[in-house]
């Protein structure tokens, strides 16, 4: 009977000091909800931290934990039911995913996903959007391109249904693809290297930290550790370096990107069910291509290039092309043909893809091999060979160059004059021997 009367006197003194804390505003630390009055917060359900109850077996009042301090009861939220149906320790919040295996760690679910770009394509427009890289599909990819350079100029960005607490962020890295010849899209493709993730809250404050990914593919997640950062409205992660893929340098992919709190797995909703694998076409030199109106042509993937001519103007309706390449300009796709004009000579040369019936995934991307010295010479083609159409074109003095294909004992070559500077609209085939000193050397990241 004295230790009862002990119990209570204990409960009343902790009723005499809690009236302030019981009206005073309160943050949640489960989804960082700030305002909060009441004993659960607002937008999760999460029970505020020392919140002061009242034992259903005993009638204490004030109690702090799980238990009652005097007989023990556990806390009618954190245990069981009148039907003695296990019941979880906190309301669900709806914001929140289980990650299969994890009992300490949740997904925070991302409502809405924009990026700085992606590769766009004719025949399936969705193929390489953003929202690929957080749909739990690992064999499916957000893919843009890194032609013309990153420098935190390529991002994608997660936004969050409501404010959230985020720790960790998880990468799979590359495109975890393999297509319908065998061939892994891993190595294949460009990936990620280094990158800042930039965590903006609902109060106008940023943070942004600098990782870096490595090369490794299905090996699990990558995990990165952020710091605990509650009231999360949205990040972005900027790629900021690659790794160069061996057949598309320039296609960068990312199968994957999550966003992790640190919590019991029983705060969140059960995780979505796993996605079938998607086998995606390879994609070879594309022959026997109608055209879909005349051929007008340049030097190089641009508009800045120079013109080698208009071809089948009165009779493209009854002609086809070989399509050998293709590149996204900022604004339009162009692809590289291959075609003899009548009797003449032929060219391998560059128009709009809009031009040609092509599909434009099965298209292997532009791509530099190397760069060179340029020897002065008078002798310059449309083509890799005698049988394509001679260019007017002269490189009066030394040169410098990309070189972008070698086919035939000739280079494609973009070049300019060093002491010039860069024009950008020379593009011509030369023979390989009037290059010389060639720089494989990596620009990923420049």
């Amino acid at each position: 009977m004295k230790q009862r009367w002990l119990a209570l006197l204990l409960a009343l003194t902790l009723l005499l000091t809690l009236p302030a804390l019981a009206d005073s505003d309160w943050a949640c630390p489960n989804c960082g909800q700030t305002g909060n009055t009441g004993n659960f917060c607002s937008n999760c359900g999460t029970a505020r931290p020392n919140a002061a109850w009242t034992c259903p077996s005993c009638g204490l009042t004030g109690n702090a934990g799980n238990f009652c301090s005097n007989c023990g009861a556990p806390r009618p939220d954190a245990n069981s039911n009148s039907d003695e149906t296990q019941t979880p320790a906190y309301t669900v919040n709806e914001n929140l995913e289980q990650i299969p295996g994890e009992t300490q760690r949740v997904k925070v679910i991302v409502a809405h996903v924009d990026a700085s770009s992606f590769i766009a394509n004719k025949a399936d427009a969705n193929r390489w959007r953003p929202e690929n890289a957080v749909d739990g599909n690992e064999t499916t990819c957000w893919q843009f391109s890194a032609k013309k350079g990153l420098k935190n100029k390529s991002w994608i960005d997660l936004t969050f249904n409501s404010p959230q607490t985020v720790d960790e962020i998880w990468f799979k890295n590359g495109f975890w693809a393999v297509n319908d010849k065998g061939k892994d899209q891993y190595v294949l493709n460009a990936r990620p290297k280094e990158m800042y993730v930039t965590l903006y809250t609902a109060s106008g404050g940023s943070e942004t930290m600098n990782l870096t990914l490595k090369d490794e593919s299905r090996n699990g997640w990558q995990r990165f550790s952020l710091g605990h950062h509650e009231n999360v409205r949205s990040m972005r992660v900027a790629v900021y370096s690659i790794y160069k893929g061996s057949a598309f340098p320039n296609d960068v992919c990312l199968s994957e990107v999550l966003p992790v709190q640190i919590a019991p797995a029983e705060i969140a909703r059960p995780a979505q069910a796993e996605q079938t694998a998607v086998v995606y076409e390879s994609r070879p030199d594309i022959t026997g291509c109608n055209l879909l109106m005349k051929l007008a042509t340049r030097s190089g993937p641009g508009t800045e290039y120079a013109e080698p001519g208009t071809f089948f103007g009165s009779n493209w309706q009854n002609q086809t092309v070989k399509v050998l390449r293709k590149s996204f300009d900022g604004s339009v796709w162009w692809v590289q043909v291959d075609f003899r004009n009548g009797g003449k000579n032929s060219y391998r040369v560059w128009t709009g893809a809009k031009r040609v019936d092509v599909d434009l995934n099965r298209v292997q991307e532009d791509r530099r091999i190397c760069d060179c010295d340029i020897y002065p010479t008078s002798d310059t083609w449309y083509g890799p060979g005698g049988n394509y159409a001679k260019a007017k074109i002269k490189i009066t003095r030394y040169a410098v160059g990309t070189i972008y294909q070698i086919d035939n004992g000739y280079v494609d070559v973009l070049y300019w004059y060093e002491d010039d500077g860069y024009d950008g609209n020379h593009r011509i085939w030369l023979p390989q021997s009037a290059v010389f000193n060639l720089y494989y050397g990596d620009y990923s990241g420049e």
